[in-house]
């Protein structure tokens, strides 16, 4: 009677069997077979069954590839990466690949160099983070880039990728090994080279992309001269003037130098899927956020317009929303107001649709944080904007990671709509290949359609390793 008393006072239940304590020995490959496959005699048959299946199925497969013909990709192939960028153009794509890879090294060295200190600060086992890792955790897009380096018939673009693979490697070690004022600003600068990486290509002449260039600029400044302006006179108002105002000068700068760059209306390929999906998350994300606290606002005009504008959108198709924005948004615009590029209606279309469908996931995940969290915030004396900031958001997003994951794959994929707005992506590059007259009626779709296929499968299941990794980082779904 007394051991049932002390279990009910920790909460556990006294029916319950205590779980054996599982080995932390690792299994050899044949004691692992015998434990999980073949540990029982109905295992045994359908785990044989199973495998006759699949080796059949994978040795048809390999014969069909191997009978196919992939001449089509080889003389294809700069359609299905860039479209129609002009040969006198392509040096903005590798200065602009180059400025990303260097960005996407920075922010991953030191984002995994600050995690491993922080985890021995507190007393806990660092992840390990070695080169072979990374290779792990990235084979499938590796594979991919290499895959479509070996249909390429010259030697720049094999050269090209294997040194753009090479050098995230090494800037990622180079960042590990900053220090710390550097690490600490990196994400921001990182920023920086993302939009400096888009404005090589399409040129201080969007003005999209200046003013995302700006804003940015300005945000990364602060932040990183935070400490070092504060001190001065003005203190915190300093601090943000001071960047505006050197964001400004640089912009004024820029604009003068008159960079054009290459227009949107001409990018296509995987280069435009990528890119819109990219924007399409990083700007949808913040945005979704701000709907699901606006949708649990006090505020009755906040909450309704929240509640208006992501029922609408939810309501209705992507493609709907692609169409209206080519053939009906324009006829709002001010006459002498040039024409936006149908690529920014649309990435301005996909980023909203994103919103809406994170709001509600991000509201599913408010709904999940203990109100106790709230009150023992309210009790400590934070803010509403602190609370959310620093308790409820932390929890929220962190519950709900498999879902976000989930919605930015289904993004990626849809950016395949964009051949709806006269946008040349991906998949419509396999249309545009089958089209040529070297291959009408050679059946040569399904080897297309196979191209297109392995390569958003590429992308999209690192999409969702990283969310698993992240999972289990977090401990999502454990106590």
């Amino acid at each position: 009677m007394t051991n049932e008393i002390s279990l009910l006072s920790t909460g556990e239940d006294p029916m319950s069997v205590p779980e054996a304590p599982r080995s932390s020995q690792k299994l050899s490959p044949g004691a692992w077979l015998k434990v999980n496959l073949f540990n029982s005699v109905t295992n045994s048959i359908i785990t044989v069954v199973v495998g006759l299946i699949a080796a059949y199925v994978t040795w048809q497969a390999v014969a069909w590839v191997i009978s196919k013909d992939f001449t089509i990709i080889r003389d294809t192939l700069r359609i299905f990466m860039i479209g129609q960028f002009p040969d006198d153009e392509l040096w903005r794509l590798w200065v602009s690949g180059a400025i990303l890879v260097i960005a996407i090294g920075l922010a991953a060295g030191a984002l995994a160099r600050n995690s491993y200190e922080l985890a021995e600060s507190q007393g806990l086992e660092p992840e390990s983070s070695s080169v072979l890792d990374l290779v792990r955790r990235f084979w499938a897009i590796i594979a991919i880039l290499l895959l479509f380096a070996s249909f390429a018939r010259t030697a720049q673009p094999k050269i090209g990728i294997v040194a753009v693979i090479i050098l995230v490697f090494v800037v990622r070690q180079l960042a590990w090994s900053a220090p710390v004022a550097i690490r600490s600003r990196a994400v921001y600068i990182s920023a920086l080279l993302v939009v400096g990486s888009t404005l090589v290509v399409a040129g201080t002449s969007r003005l999209g992309g200046a003013c995302v260039g700006i804003v940015v600029f300005a945000w990364a400044l602060n932040e990183s001269g935070r400490r070092d302006v504060a001190a001065m006179r003005g203190g915190r108002f300093v601090s943000w003037l001071l960047p505006l105002v050197v964001a400004a000068i640089v912009a004024a700068i820029v604009a003068a130098i008159g960079f054009d760059g290459y227009g949107w209306d001409d990018w296509g390929g995987i280069h435009v899927n990528l890119f819109t999906a990219v924007v399409g998350i990083t700007l949808g994300m913040p945005f979704g956020i701000l709907l699901a606290l606006g949708r649990q606002s006090k505020l009755p005009v906040v909450r309704t317009a929240s509640v208006l504008y992501i029922e609408f959108v939810r309501g209705v198709p992507l493609i709907s929303l692609l169409l209206f924005s080519k053939l009906l948004l324009p006829l709002f615009l001010p006459i002498d107001m040039e024409r936006p590029a149908a690529l920014t209606l649309a990435i301005v279309v996909i980023m909203g649709f994103s919103a809406a469908y994170v709001a509600e996931i991000v509201r599913g995940g408010l709904q999940a944080v203990p109100k106790g969290q709230t009150e023992a915030a309210q009790a400590l004396g934070l803010s509403p904007g602190a609370m959310q900031r620093m308790i409820v958001l932390p929890q929220a997003l962190r519950a709900v990671i498999p879902a976000m994951v989930g919605q930015f794959i289904a993004l990626f994929k849809d950016t395949t709509l964009l051949t709806t707005v006269a946008v040349l992506e991906f998949l419509d590059a396999a249309t545009i290949a089958n089209n040529q007259p070297q291959f009408l009626g050679k059946g040569l779709a399904p080897v297309t359609y196979l191209f297109v296929a392995v390569g958003f499968w590429a992308f999209s299941f690192t999409m969702s390793k990283e969310s698993r990794r992240l999972e289990q980082r977090l401990g999502v779904g454990t106590r």
